[in-house]
């Protein structure tokens, strides 16, 4: 039997298994790109890099939510004054 808790965390799973590929790709593609020097730089450019993307993530989310919050529910009819 599936239990709503299950459910959640099945949810809360997928979610931390999307943000590790994010940064497993972010990972990639520095090691990629700076194959050429230290794994002590391409650690230290990552760790510039990977806040910089989890940010613009975040602020798209909260632009997504903040445009929610300000679309009108619904046509408001008021009674019409004279």
């Amino acid at each position: 039997m599936v239990d709503a808790r299950d459910e959640e965390f099945e949810d809360v799973k997928e979610i931390v298994r999307e943000i590790v590929s994010l940064f497993k790709a972010i990972w990639d593609e520095v090691e990629d790109l700076f194959s050429e020097l230290p794994r002590e730089e391409r650690y230290r450019i990552f760790s510039i890099v990977a806040p910089l993307v989890t940010n613009i993530f975040t602020t798209i989310g909260s632009e997504d939510i903040t445009e929610d919050l300000a679309k009108p529910k619904g046509k408001k009819r008021g009674k019409k004054r004279r």
